[in-house]
């Protein structure tokens, strides 16, 4: 079965993946994962009617069963999206969402949305693309279920709170900048 590209569902072969790993599959994942799409989607339309910014369609990540989770760089064991609670929204390469959500937590917490900060998928997403001299394809995470923390914004790992510390360092801007400012911040590090 075949289903659109970039969707909650698919992996980026188009693939549905409720019927590829539908022993994985369970009626409830379903109930969350629309769940976390109309949430999600609520908060694109903030976004868009503020910035008029149109973000690439879909998502890099929705349900995951778990040995694509297994398989996945940096994902949690017990990540919400093996239970379709957590949407990695697809971003432009500066990150423009990301950051937008990161100066926004009251309009998560209005659709009930948390996120992992910014460090862990806009600048990730810049350091790889850098390293492969690629242009960036950041994602902004959203889950409906609450971190430990019940931070609406939270670091996922202490790594990420690492990487957040060195990104001030260079100078950074705390409510978020392009990728070119970026860039030019860590070349300006690298320099001696």
């Amino acid at each position: 079965m075949k289903t659109e590209k970039w969707s909650f569902w698919a992996g980026p072969d188009d693939v549905d993946r409720r019927v590829t790993y539908a022993k994985d599959f369970k009626p409830e994942y379903q109930t969350n994962g629309a769940e976390t799409e109309r949430r999600i989607d609520a908060v694109v339309v903030a976004f868009r009617a503020e910035t008029e910014i149109d973000l690439p369609h879909g998502y890099a990540s929705g349900w995951r069963p778990p040995a694509i989770n297994e398989a996945t760089a940096n994902a949690a064991k017990g990540s919400a999206h093996l239970t379709g609670e957590a949407g990695d929204k697809r971003d432009d390469a500066d990150g423009a969402f990301a950051w937008w959500c990161l100066r926004h937590v009251a309009i998560l917490a209005q659709h009930g949305l948390y996120m992992e900060h910014p460090v862990a998928t806009v600048i990730r997403a810049w350091r790889t693309a850098n390293a492969a001299g690629r242009e960036p394809t950041p994602w902004c995470h959203l889950t409906t279920r609450a971190p430990a923390t019940h931070a609406r914004c939270y670091f996922p790992t202490t790594a990420a709170i690492k990487d957040w510390e060195a990104y001030r360092r260079i100078g950074g801007d705390p409510n978020g900048m392009s990728y070119v400012a970026w860039a030019t911040l860590t070349l300006k590090k690298d320099k001696p």
